[in-house]
């Protein structure tokens, strides 16, 4: 196997097999700090994550069986698509947007992040806008409301069905 033929694919196991231990890391120190991890599933805030990081690292796994194996029959090709630096671009808005979501809040990020990625999928302003708040409203009444899920309040300390 030449590792320049599979260099796109092992980078995608690397990029999907950090998000398991950055899971793990947090379980084990701010979630641990928090005194959420551990106990029952009702107070184990950590349970699910941890669930689903391992089932990531099974999924990463056995994917990098099938690389190893050859049993992949077509390697993700080396040269950029024409799609490839939208999805750059739209990493880089999500990376960012993680990164303000404590600072911002999620009534100010996620219309700002939504907006942009409408707007990137060919949608008109107006629209992207609209989605966008219609977006972040129905997904805040269903957290906020339903399941009383605490969404990041930011600077302004801001929550409409909390």
């Amino acid at each position: 196997m030449k590792l320049r033929e599979h260099a796109y694919d092992w980078l995608a196991w690397l990029l999907i097999g950090a998000v398991p231990l950055l899971i793990f890391w947090q379980n084990a120190t701010s979630l641990t700090e928090q005194s959420v991890a551990s106990g029952g599933p009702m107070s184990n805030a950590a349970a699910y994550p941890a669930i689903i990081a391992w089932i990531l690292l099974g999924l990463t796994a056995i994917n990098a069986l099938r690389i190893l194996a050859g049993r992949i029959s077509q390697h993700s090709p080396l040269d950029p698509t024409p799609t490839t630096r939208l999805a750059l671009i739209a990493t880089v808005l999500f990376v960012a947007y993680l990164l303000c979501l404590g600072w911002l809040g999620y009534y100010i990020a996620t219309p700002v992040l939504l907006t942009l990625l409408f707007a990137m999928l060919g949608l008109g302003p107006i629209a992207s806008l609209a989605g966008a708040v219609a977006a972040t409203l129905i997904v805040a009444a269903v957290f906020e409301g339903l399941l009383n899920v605490v969404l990041p309040l930011g600077i302004f300390n801001f929550t409409l069905f909390g």
